[in-house]
C-alpha cells in the first residue's frame, strides 16, 4: 500500500481481524497526516447540476467500508461527489480544503486492492472468543516483556476553554479487555486519548516514556487475531 508504513505482516494480521477496524486503521493513517477525521467528514452527492440537489452523505469510513465489502473499485464523478465538513451539505465554505475527490478515490483504491488481494480479508464480522482478563495481560506482557504493562494507563480527555478533562482513565490491560468484552476492537488513536504512566493524569511529564497510541493500536494488531473464532 503506496504511502504506508505497513509490512506485509502487519497487513496480513489485519485481514485476519474484522474489516470495519481494518479500514479505520488504514483510512487513519492516511488521513491523520491531513487532519481529516473519516468519521467527522463526509462525502456528499448530488442527483445532477441542475437541481442540485444532496442525496448522499456518507462518512469517509462509512464510503470506503463500501467499496471494500462489495469488493469493487470506486470511479467518482468528481463534480457530482465532494468532500464536506457537514452532512448533506455542498457549500463552498463547507468543502474540505485538505482533501479532494482524485486524492481520496486513490486512497480508497489502495485500500481496497491492500484488503482484497490474495488471501483477501475475511469480510464477516469474526467472533471474540471467551477470555479472561489474565488471558489479556498474558498477550500484552509477551509482546512487551520490557514495559511494566501494570502501569500503562490509556486514558480519555476533552477540552474545555483550553483545558483537558480526564473523562476516563484505566490500565491497558483492562481497557483492551473491557472492550473485547463487548464485542468491541478498540482502535487507539492519539485525538482525545493518551497514553500515559500515571492513571488521570493528562499531564505531558506523565506521558508514558515508552509507548504512544500508535504502539497501541499496532499491539492490538498483533494480538487480536488470537482472540478471534
Amino acid at each position: 500500500m503506496s504511502d504506508s508504513f505497513f509490512s506485509p505482516h502487519k497487513m496480513m494480521a489485519l485481514k485476519k481481524i474484522r474489516a470495519g477496524f481494518a479500514v479505520e486503521v488504514l483510512l487513519d493513517e492516511r488521513l491523520q497526516k491531513l487532519g481529516v477525521n473519516s468519521f467527522k467528514t463526509y462525502l456528499n452527492t448530488l442527483d445532477d447540476l441542475i437541481s442540485k440537489n444532496v442525496i448522499s452523505s456518507k462518512t469517509l469510513f462509512e464510503e470506503t467500508l463500501g467499496w471494500v465489502e462489495s469488493e469493487q473499485l470506486p470511479n467518482y464523478v468528481q463534480v457530482l461527489n465532494e468532500i464536506f465538513s457537514r452532512r448533506f451539505s455542498f457549500e463552498a465554505k463547507d468543502r474540505v480544503k485538505a482533501l479532494d475527490m482524485p486524492g481520496f478515490e486513490r486512497i480508497v483504491i489502495d485500500i481496497v486492492n491492500a484488503l482484497t488481494s490474495a488471501p483477501s480479508i475475511n469480510l464477516s464480522k469474526r467472533s471474540i472468543k471467551p477470555l479472561d482478563v489474565e488471558t489479556v495481560h498474558a498477550a500484552l506482557k509477551y509482546q512487551i516483556p520490557e514495559v511494566d504493562i501494570d502501569s500503562v494507563y490509556v486514558t480519555s480527555f476533552i477540552v474545555e476553554l483550553g483545558v483537558q478533562k480526564v473523562i476516563q482513565s484505566r490500565s491497558l490491560v483492562e481497557d483492551l479487555y473491557a472492550h473485547l468484552q463487548d464485542d468491541e476492537i478498540p482502535f487507539y488513536s492519539g485525538e482525545g486519548m493518551g497514553v500515559y504512566s500515571v492513571a488521570y493524569s493528562a499531564e505531558e511529564r506523565h506521558l508514558h516514556p515508552q509507548l504512544t497510541a500508535t504502539d497501541i493500536r499496532d499491539l492490538v494488531i498483533e494480538i487480536v487475531p488470537d482472540f478471534l473464532i
